[in-house]
């Protein structure tokens, strides 16, 4: 569990803060003791108290008030788009063989082709994902789905591999809004009450497409005769998806999440027009940081050995083992598809239900479809005829099809709602990238030597069960990281509620910061503000997490929970050179020199940003050799010759370069004489007279009384203390008896 921070009432700076941060923590910790919650909408009280989480505990809305509320046109358009989607899919999957034949193939070389359409759908999920999180997200689906239509017609006309590598490649990257832009439109669009519901309908779209694209696809096949009618099937699959292309680009954007807003502060949030880009690195790391995410991710990379790669196999096993025809092979997976119908609606139903009740039972359902899968695959392809794969495929694909709807609806429950469409990104570039294209290689690879069957028969069962028992153990964190997304809302209302009363805004604001290395969590729900032109210290006993939160602030380091504003701006998601750009710098404790570089390229090094401009660059060398003068007679001397202190005035220098707006100094006077230390109390004296911004992390009382204005006190992760320096001094419960011995000494 969570611990919770120690709050010094005596020096906290405003009650209110105080009380902003105990409204968002309640309900982390009402999720983490699992508390029921009462029936009926949470309203924006009940939830800042600790009350139900964002649709846990909601009302059970039927189906047509929960399309009511987003409109049939977006749900409509974007299934249909998915429908026409999966009927290529299931094209070349039926057709496969006759591919194979006409262009000359093997089994790997097919298999392979197969899993690099999805490998770079899911790759250019990512940059769509990164697009959609900041852009219009229907000119983003009408666009690719224009792409994708085209590149999907022109894999019929195709006579060698490499066109048709270009065609399905195309394809791929076109239809690759689909997991993110669709989701994430679907999310905002529709209230969580009756999010599976609304993802079992667009998901529907894949058995629907599955039922009737083989069928179709055989029958296209068969009706153009002779070797080359499977290139019909291609050619006219993109004329109705250009028509849903112009279609979609009309319908109403809605707001990026909007529900969650509703549902726990009572109403929407105003878009800002100064909100930072979202890095796609840094995005990454925020959303592995929440747990329940990064179990789901690493159970999706094994379970794509199964999911993705048995339906490119499985049409070549009906060839070799039943001899079935194109036709053929369409009806049976016409009618395997045809139990993914009513999966889809239990799935949808069901998995709203039990996120009413507990979202942590959605995932333990799919962990046990996802088993049963692994284990009734093997099973269908060993049956003794058609009939019998025909009756288990059937009841595996209405389990599958259940068990995909709720990791969806959880997955838009746990992500920030500013990277929901890089979320769905990443799950389903998981999914292809480690297990579809590693799936397709290890069992092309099995099959040339001891047969299809046999290779899917050793693959699949393990993945499938390795993913069930991965999600199943992820269960456990879902409540806590969907408390942690309202946390955050609530925290965000209160700060624009706070601005908007025309209070004065910190230079630099940090809210309810976790931060972890791993399994060990360093922070423990850090607040700070630092006000413009103050010089704060940072103190705390070794390994208190004042590098730590330095790291966090100037984006070395990716917070798992909270928030971090500079001049009222959140840059939680923004990445180091953003910051770096902003005027935030860091002077890295002992490690701020190049050692192997002369002290003059240091000093070029530090103005990296500007390196080319001349005039800037002499203009500012000159500035800090006028505040560190020893560094003048050393200019050509290897910075790792310099003392301990001449190197540490060289990394003040290096920051300085860059003219900081706020200035974090790691350990100022750790391993320095006296005198030294002096000096450089000497130069952060003057910049803070020049109205500079200045964090320093010390472990001397003595030194930050000398300098800083406020302290902060940080012992094992939390605050303990904050406020003048000078009254630290007086606190024996928290200084003396660390710094300055038992006896005051």
């Amino acid at each position: 569990m969570r611990a919770p921070p120690v709050i010094d009432a005596d020096a906290t700076g405003s009650a209110a803060d105080a009380a902003k941060f105990s409204r968002a923590a309640a309900i982390v910790e009402q999720a983490e003791r699992g508390q029921a919650s009462p029936p009926g909408r949470p309203d924006p009280d009940a939830t800042a108290a600790g009350g139900p989480l964002p649709g846990v505990g909601g009302a059970d809305l039927g189906l047509r008030e929960v399309i009511r509320h987003g409109g049939t046109g977006m749900l409509a358009v974007l299934t249909g788009l998915a429908l026409l989607d999966q009927f290529d899919n299931a094209a070349f999957s039926v057709l496969g063989p006759d591919i194979e034949r006409s262009l000359h193939l093997t089994d790997l070389g097919l298999g392979v082709l197969g899993a690099i359409g999805g490998l770079l759908l899911f790759v250019g999920a990512v940059p769509l994902g990164y697009l959609a999180d900041r852009y219009r997200r229907t000119v983003i689906v009408a666009v690719c789905s224009a792409a994708w239509a085209a590149f999907a017609s022109l894999t019929g006309a195709v006579h060698a591999v490499w066109q048709l590598v270009i065609t399905r490649a195309g394809a791929g990257l076109g239809k690759a809004n689909e997991t993110p832009v669709h989701n994430g439109l679907l999310a905002d669009a529709y209230p969580i009450e009756g999010r599976n519901r609304i993802y079992a309908v667009h998901q529907g779209a894949l058995p629907l497409g599955l039922v009737l694209g083989p069928a179709l696809a055989g029958g296209l096949a068969a009706a153009a005769g002779g070797h080359a009618g499977w290139r019909w099937a291609f050619l006219l699959v993109g004329l109705p998806a250009a028509v849903l292309a112009v279609v979609v680009s009309g319908q109403r954007e809605p707001a990026r999440g909007r529900n969650e807003q509703v549902a726990v502060l009572g109403g929407e949030l105003e878009s800002t027009a100064d909100e930072l880009p979202i890095a796609v690195a840094a995005g990454f790391a925020r959303l592995k940081k929440i747990k329940t995410f990064y179990f789901i991710l690493v159970a999706l990379g094994a379970i794509g050995f199964a999911f993705v790669t048995a339906p490119i196999y499985v049409n070549l096993v009906l060839k070799d083992t039943f001899h079935l025809s194109d036709v053929g092979r369409g009806v049976v997976g016409s009618l395997t598809a045809i139990g993914a119908i009513p999966g889809d609606e239990v799935g949808g139903t069901l998995g709203d239900r039990l996120f009413r009740r507990d979202p942590s039972r959605s995932l333990l359902l799919v962990a046990g479809a996802i088993a049963f899968y692994g284990v009734s695959l093997p099973v269908s392809l060993y049956m003794p005829d058609v009939a019998g794969y025909v009756a288990i495929g059937m009841l595996s694909s209405a389990v599958t099809a259940a068990a995909f709807i709720p990791v969806t609806a959880i997955v838009a429950a746990v992500t920030p709602y500013r990277l929901r469409s890089l979320g769905f990104a990443t799950v389903g570039l998981y999914l292809s990238l480690v297990g579809g294209l590693g799936g397709a290689v290890v069992v092309g690879t099995l099959a040339a030597s001891i047969g299809r069957r046999p290779a899917l028969a050793v693959v699949a069962p393990p993945a499938a069960l390795l993913g069930a028992a991965l999600i199943a153990y992820g269960s456990r964190f879902v409540r806590s990281d969907i408390a942690s997304a309202a946390a955050d809302l609530v925290e965000e209302q209160e700060e624009r509620v706070r601005i908007a009363s025309g209070a004065t805004v910190p230079v630099l604001q940090v809210r309810g910061l976790d931060f972890s290395y791993g399994a060990l969590q360093v922070l423990f729900g850090v607040d700070l503000d630092v006000w413009p032109g103050e010089v704060l210290a940072l103190l705390g006993t070794n390994g208190a997490g004042k590098s730590t939160l330095l790291r966090a602030i100037s984006g070395l380091g990716l917070a798992d929970r909270g928030v971090i504003r500079y001049r009222g701006r959140t840059i939680t998601f923004s990445d180091a050179p953003t910051r770096v750009r902003m005027g935030i710098i860091q002077v890295a404790g002992g490690k701020a020199v190049f050692p192997s570089l002369t002290v003059a390229d240091n000093l070029v090094a530090g103005a990296y940003s500007y390196a080319w401009d001349a005039a800037r660059l002499d203009r500012q060398v000159e500035h800090v050799l006028g505040l560190f003068p020893v560094l003048a007679n050393r200019l050509h001397q290897q910075a790792g010759t310099l003392s301990g202190g001449e190197q540490q005035m060289l990394g003040i220098a290096m920051a300085l370069m860059l003219e900081p707006q706020i200035l974090l100094i790691d350990e100022l006077s750790l391993g320095l004489a006296p005198v030294v230390v002096a000096e450089l109390l000497k130069v952060v004296e003057d910049l803070k007279a020049g109205g500079m911004t200045i964090v320093i992390v010390e472990q001397s009382v003595n030194v930050a009384l000398s300098v800083a204005d406020r302290a902060v006190f940080m012992e094992k992760g939390q605050v303990r203390f904050e406020g003048p320096a000078a009254d630290l001094v007086g606190r024996d419960d928290l200084v003396r008896a660390v710094f300055l011995g038992r006896d005051g000494g």
